[in-house]
């Protein structure tokens, strides 16, 4: 067994074969833990193509080439991170997840997250893998590579190194920080704030929903956004048809500039610039259906998307408040504020306080940002605790004080 300052073996060569697979997840399974990372090229199609898995244990690192192997011969690696007997080590792994579900349709299990970690330790959030490095082991990696052709074969001496770099690291990290996690009496909020990364990566999202996320789609009318709500899915199946980003398939300008105009007639449609002629031509047919299914709408069953009006003075004094003492309140426990919550969301909070409206929605008031903020930052707007905050050895420290 290697000492604590000892790193892995590296290795020399691809995993390529679905019995060398099978002899690494025999590894995996008897250590009980490893870290995990992949590389992927997203860029050119509707799922992003998986390149490149890289494990690493206390004894070794291998880069597993999904390429070679297969989809359905990676399956019993998928199982490993499904099951939740092993725990599972990954830096900042929303989009990892994200592609072990689409490749498996499997839920990561017994995930621990050190970018969420980090955070829970008081240490910067969202943090690079660098940095995290640099603090834990005293190393400095190589910053400036980022590779694009995960999908060349051989992989080049620098990406094999950086691949290598991306995991080697992750178990002394690991059992560095889990250990303050539990010094600081945070292990439960840690376990529960990657069950939610888990289980949010591995939900497809809603094609009928993704209208939202268009910029420019905040100014539209109720009916322009349900003629964009129908505009967004139907970009987003021709783009799974096509297997290109949809982005590429369309951009949002030409979808923000349909659902303005609302066209009704194939010349009204040729008459909007921002969509390419191409387009027009094979899909003109589809966009205007898309339209008149948008306007069919009873306009009850309308979205809106509701931009908040100019706060009073006494919401933004509010707000600010709050603010102040939520920072204090995650500080004072080492928690840093920015993984727990935002001004905006904090200030959202403070509006529907002021209104008198029901708090049971928001976000801060469930799961385990209610225990380490919610109902702290709750208990202070109502005076049933005090903050009293100093400094020690330059680290902010907050202590509650009950008022009864």
């Amino acid at each position: 067994m290697p000492k604590d300052h000892e790193l892995p073996a590296v290795p020399r060569k691809l995993i390529e074969t679905p019995q060398e697979l099978s002899e690494v997840c025999e590894h995996l399974r008897h250590a009980g833990h490893f870290a995990f990372d992949t590389e992927f090229i997203g860029e050119n199609t509707y799922q992003p193509v998986l390149c490149l898995v890289q494990v690493a244990t206390r004894q070794r690192v291998e880069l597993i080439d999904p390429m070679t192997i297969g989809r359905g011969d990676m399956q019993p690696f998928w199982q490993l991170l499904a099951d939740p007997a092993i725990e599972k080590y990954c830096h900042a792994g929303d989009q990892d997840i994200e592609i072990v579900w689409q490749h498996s349709g499997l839920i990561t299990k017994n995930l621990f997250d050190t970018q969420i970690a980090a955070g829970m330790i008081g240490l910067a959030y969202p943090t690079a893998l660098w940095r995290a490095v640099e603090h834990f082991c005293d190393v400095s990696l190589d910053k400036a590579h980022t590779f694009s052709a995960w999908d060349r074969r051989p992989l080049s001496k620098a990406q094999f190194e950086y691949a290598i770099d991306d995991v080697r690291y992750l178990p002394k990290i690991h059992a560095l920080i889990r250990e303050r996690i539990a010094e600081l009496g945070h292990t439960d909020w840690m376990t529960e704030a990657c069950d939610q990364l888990c289980i949010e990566a591995s939900q497809p999202a809603e094609p009928r929903k993704r209208f939202m996320k268009i910029k420019g789609a905040a100014s539209l009318e109720s009916d322009q956004l349900s003629v964009l709500r129908e505009l967004t899915a139907l970009r987003e199946q021709l783009a799974y048809e096509h297997d290109v980003p949809p982005r590429s398939f369309l951009k949002d300008e030409a979808l923000i500039d349909i659902a303005t105009r609302m066209p009704e007639s194939a010349e009204r449609l040729a008459n909007i610039r921002s969509i390419p002629r191409t387009e027009l031509t094979s899909y003109g047919d589809q966009f205007l259906d898309a339209v008149a299914r948008g306007l069919a709408v009873p306009e009850d069953q309308r979205p809106h998307l509701y931009a908040p009006a100019e706060d009073s003075a006494d919401i933004k004094r509010l707000g600010e408040m709050m603010w102040v003492a939520a920072q204090a309140i995650c500080l004072g426990q080492c928690v840093t504020p920015a993984l727990v919550t935002s001004q905006s969301e904090v200030m959202s909070l403070a509006r529907l306080l002021h209104k008198k409206r029901t708090l049971d929605k928001h976000p801060l008031l469930h799961g385990w940002q209610k225990k380490c903020l919610g109902d702290k930052l709750l208990a202070f707007v109502r005076g049933e605790i005090a903050l009293d905050l100093s400094m020690q050895n330059h680290l902010m420290h907050a202590h509650f004080h009950d008022h009864h």
